[in-house]
């Protein structure tokens, strides 16, 4: 673990993403299989693979229980210490370095310490292991195994360059390394594939689900060579999602790669006699009388563990699928579109994504408009003769999306940042106007420069009214102009609506707070979306 904490410092330091990836490679040459097993799981944030469904359950208030009993510190100190660094890790390295006895953490004992952790019911039980860790091990290398525990390494590194730098560790490309893990979902297994070359042996596991592939924005569909040359298919308001079939058994799970099956159990019973082993790409769809309803009635189905008959009936959803991505057991990513596409006609679904092609610029802007006109989204447009690029944002794929509408807003909070951002208030919420109020309709965190982050949290420091752990209320000053995709009901803001994918345009210093769009412009937009 020691030599595994100093290449994630040195990885931190790094300037590029190819010095990164150069020196976890350099790192993982010096070791053994079965540490280069843990070591490019631990690199990735993650205590487990992909594909196993163990889970830590090591939340925040364990852990600070924990540093508690280790360093004599009360709670109260320990969230401030946390509010300054913006990072768990980063925290208990920092406390516990005159407490510990410093002793060397071997990759095999984090290992055995994340499964006593994980088969742990009490969390007394996790308390203790952990107080014993923190007691234990030198405090660098607990700074990267609480960051195992929390999921996230904010050193700038992404499990796709662990994939790259295993590669380049074992002379293999990127490309194989990268297909074994996403079909099987079990990076220290590719690891130990990769040092054996045996990498052409690992299939895709069924009920583990495969990286999405993903469209590039088109804004323009002028701009877009040999219109008659790609497939045209609606893009829909709904939840990606990826089904797995086989023998009756169904699993859901979403672009994020989280199950959702329990949300929708009529689906499962559409899919379930299809012939297996299976896998779709489509969209989970609120649907009535042959067309899609708006994504603020579907939510009200997302996230549930169990669903009634009545919230069924009046939020009813389909399964729509556009793509094929395992047939009889075999992957299909290298058939053309057009192939994967007969093959998913010959399943006999119910309801199967139309597809197109169209001679011109101005057909394709009409169908565009059609689209939307239906309640979706926009178009997306598939190259013909393509392949399908699991886990790209390539060329073949392009998505025609125009925002649903902007919006001029008031900042009325900022949050601490994390990771690099962890001295800046980067995170802000916002509001419209209600007379003489600013009524929260969202959050956003990305659209403005590392310039005006520091710019505007110098303003949002000045003008902060009271504090709550990291975040600060402020007057409400400054303006932005957000985009966004949607509006939506919300019951946890006083508006009553919030915004949808809201992504910051500009920051409006021509504009005053007083300028700023109103409630009622929100509820337009709203009731509009439901037409």
């Amino acid at each position: 673990m020691k030599a595994l904490a100093l290449c994630a410092e040195a990885v931190a330091a790094a300037p590029g993403r190819n010095e990164k990836i150069a020196r976890v490679a350099a790192y993982l040459e010096t070791l053994e299989d079965e540490d280069l097993a843990r070591a490019v799981l631990y690199l990735s944030g993650r205590a487990f693979p992909a594909s196993d469904r163990r889970k830590l359950s090591v939340g925040h208030a364990t852990l600070r229980e924990a540093l508690v009993r280790v360093t004599g510190w009360d709670l109260e100190m320990i969230a401030t210490c946390y509010r300054e660094v913006g990072d768990t890790g980063e925290t208990v390295a920092l406390l516990v370095r005159r407490h510990t006895a410093g002793r060397e953490m071997s990759l095999a004992q984090a290992e055995a310490l994340y499964e006593q952790l994980e088969q742990s019911r009490r969390t007394a039980q996790k308390v203790e292991l952990l107080a014993e860790a923190f007691r234990s091990f030198d405090w660098l290398q607990l700074k990267y195994f609480v960051k195992g525990i929390t999921g996230n390494l904010r050193i700038g590194l992404q499990e796709k360059m662990v994939e790259e730098a295993l590669a380049a560790a074992t002379g293999l490309s990127a490309e194989a390394v990268r297909g074994a893990n996403n079909r099987s979902g079990d990076l220290a297994r590719v690891a130990r594939a990769a040092r054996g070359g045996a990498l052409a042996s690992i299939e895709a596991v069924l009920f583990h689900p495969l990286e999405f592939m993903l469209a590039k924005p088109l804004d323009r569909v002028g701009d877009l060579a040999d219109p008659a040359e790609w497939w045209v298919e609606d893009k829909y308001d709904g939840i990606r999602a990826q089904a797995h079939i086989d023998a009756g058994r169904v699993r859901l799970f979403t672009r994020g790669l989280e199950e959702t099956t329990a949300a929708f159990p009529e689906v499962i019973l559409e899919l379930a006699p299809l012939p297996g082993p299976l896998v779709l790409d489509g969209e989970i769809l609120a649907w009535r009388e042959g067309r899609a309803l708006a994504f603020s009635v579907l939510q009200q189905r997302i996230a549930r563990k169990q669903v009634s008959s009545k919230t069924m009936t009046a939020v009813p959803v389909i399964f729509l699928a556009y793509d094929l991505l395992l047939w009889r057991g075999e992957l299909q990513f290298a058939m053309p579109v057009e192939e994967r596409r007969r093959r998913l006609e010959g399943l006999g679904l119910r309801y199967l994504a139309p597809q197109m092609r169209l001679a011109s610029h101005s057909e394709i802007e009409e169908r565009f408009l059609a689209a939307r006109g239906r309640g979706n989204e926009g178009l997306i447009l598939k190259r013909a003769g393509s392949a399908y690029e699991s886990g790209k944002r390539g060329g073949n794929w392009l998505k025609v999306k125009r925002p649903y509408g902007t919006l001029d807003v008031v900042v009325t909070a900022a949050e601490q940042g994390h990771g690099r951002r962890a001295s800046v208030l980067s995170d802000v919420t916002f509001a419209v106007r209600s007379d003489d109020r600013f009524l929260n309709v969202g959050k956003a965190y990305s659209g403005l420069t590392d310039e005006e982050i520091r710019q505007l949290t110098v303003l949002f420091k000045a003008t902060t009214v009271e504090r709550y752990g990291r975040v600060s209320l402020l007057r409400p000053e400054v303006v932005l102009e957000v985009a966004f995709d949607g509006v939506q009901r919300s019951p946890r803001h006083k508006s009553g609506y919030a915004l949808r994918f809201p992504r910051i345009v500009r920051w409006r210093q021509d504009k005053r707070p007083e300028e700023c769009d109103t409630v009622e412009r929100v509820r337009e937009l709203y009731e509009a979306s439901l037409e």
